[in-house]
């Protein structure tokens, strides 16, 4: 699951700006500027993520908001990069985007120490925090040379938005902890 957070974020998240400014770009608009209007509608949509998701997670349990963020996700992705070229709307769309890929990012702090034992909860965390990180600094050159193959960027975060999948798989053999002591 941290694997699927993190290539994913990597994967698709460094893109958004870099679209939103080439579509700026193609409606003779100035791109840097609309690559940091993206920018921050997908830091402030990443906030409200975080935030509402250890909120969701309380009241709903740790695995049906997990799935509904990686659902989303998935499902926002494509919309994002493929469904429409408004800039006012991609970045509404950016911003509900985010919402989700990133905010998908709290189940660590809130659900990892759920998980261990006091004896190794600190290790297991950062190793399940950490380690993905090694693999998922590929996720930006796969998805380069995804964009350059397919001519674009929506196929190419399309694509790699079927990580979500692996997430989803693995979701589903992790107890749910929510309203449970720790395990000693």
């Amino acid at each position: 699951m941290s694997l699927t957070t993190t290539l994913a974020w990597w994967g698709i998240s460094s893109w958004v700006p870099p679209y939103i400014a080439s579509v700026a770009a193609k409606a003779s608009l100035p791109g840097p500027q609309w690559a940091s209007y993206a920018g921050m509608a997908y830091t402030f949509g990443s906030i409200v993520g975080y935030a509402s998701f250890g909120f969701l997670a309380d009241a709903l349990g740790r695995r049906p908001v997990t799935i509904a963020y990686m659902v989303l996700a998935w499902i926002l992705t494509p919309v994002l990069f493929l469904w429409t070229q408004d800039l006012g709307l991609l970045l509404a769309i950016a911003f509900l985007n985010a919402i989700f890929s990133n905010g998908q990012y709290s189940w660590m702090p809130l659900w990892l120490p759920e998980l261990y034992p006091t004896r190794m909860r600190a290790t297991a965390m950062a190793f399940a925090f950490n380690a993905p990180r090694f693999i998922a600094f590929l996720g930006p050159f796969f998805a380069g040379n995804l964009i350059v193959s397919f001519g674009g960027f929506g196929q190419a975060a399309t694509i790699i938005a079927t990580v979500y999948l692996v997430g989803l798989v693995a979701v589903t053999f992790l107890p749910e902890t929510g309203g449970k002591p720790l395990p000693r």
